[in-house]
């Protein structure tokens, strides 16, 4: 639930990003004749939150090319499903209640038996795992269900787009295993410490997300997972927007318009892509159309 943390380099990074980038989760990034659409993304919504702001629909229907962080169709598939299960399970036969100290065994035993969580199901699995299913669990009490990237997805192949991935399931099984490498009781402690605000901070997700505000998603939602899980922000924020600037450049040197959708926490902050490609020379700037 956690999104874009807010730091900046110096003071004008800081005048530039609360300026420039604000008013719309949607971009045009340039240089010369050629162009693309950089969209900050929900991956996970109720059904009257969709469809996504207007900014959006624009960026779709100029593209020719849409890009998603990774080939949904192919990780919805049972395949992959169990790809993921077996490397997200503990080693050498070992248990939560092995990785975990007394207090945060305990309070976990103590959200299962409340919450009606399956907890002995999902014993063999590491914290990040177990994290990311009552993560899932909590969403689906909330009415949550799939969201922007799996709605342009969809429209996508009904309109036979072209559409492209920025990383393959294997990069994203890599970057869940380094999640793995945080603290474990980090991780069950940060997890079993937000649900109770899931409602609240859902709800100021979405609306500060449907406003294009990207300083109130940072302020709101990103500076405890950097200082909480600080290697959870370097493998799934810093490294993955590393790696995807070259691609993102290169289809800047091409014909065709792209619509690149990430998820909003990738795009602000002194590690997002906005900030990146502005200080790489190209132009970016909001599609607001209010």
């Amino acid at each position: 639930m956690k999104k874009i943390i807010r730091t900046l380099v110096i003071l004008g990074a800081l005048v530039f990003s609360q300026h420039l980038f604000a008013a719309s989760t949607v971009y045009e990034v340039s240089k010369g004749k050629q162009k693309l659409y950089l969209a900050g993304t929900i991956h996970l919504l109720r059904n009257q939150d969709l469809p996504p702001p207007a900014e959006f629909d624009f960026a779709y229907q100029q593209a020719q090319r849409i890009f998603f962080e990774a080939d949904l169709q192919k990780a919805k598939a049972p395949e992959f499903g169990q790809r993921f299960a077996q490397a997200m399970l503990l080693p050498n036969n070992a248990t939560l209640k092995d990785v975990l100290n007394a207090e945060n065994w305990a309070a976990l035993q103590e959200y299962s038996t409340k919450s009606r969580y399956p907890l002995s199901q999902t014993m063999m699995f590491n914290p990040a795992m177990v994290s990311i299913l009552i993560t899932l669990t909590e969403s689906k009490k909330l009415g949550v269900g799939e969201g922007v990237d799996a709605y342009y997805d969809k429209t996508a192949r009904t309109d036979n787009k072209v559409i492209g991935e920025l990383e393959s399931l294997d990069d994203l099984l890599g970057y869940m295993k380094k999640f793995a490498q945080e603290d474990p009781n980090k991780i069950i402690k940060s997890i079993l410490k937000d649900i109770d605000s899931m409602p609240t901070d859902l709800e100021k997700m979405i609306a500060s997300w449907k406003a294009g505000d990207l300083d109130a998603l940072d302020n709101a939602f990103s500076e405890r997972m950097r200082k909480e899980t600080p290697a959870v922000y370097q493998a799934l924020i810093v490294e993955r927007n590393q790696k995807w600037l070259p691609q993102i450049e290169a289809m800047l040197k091409t014909p065709e318009v792209e619509m690149v959708l990430v998820g909003s926490l990738h795009l602000s902050g002194r590690d997002g892509l906005l900030v990146k490609l502005s200080k790489a020379g190209y132009k970016v700037k909001p599609i607001n159309l209010q």
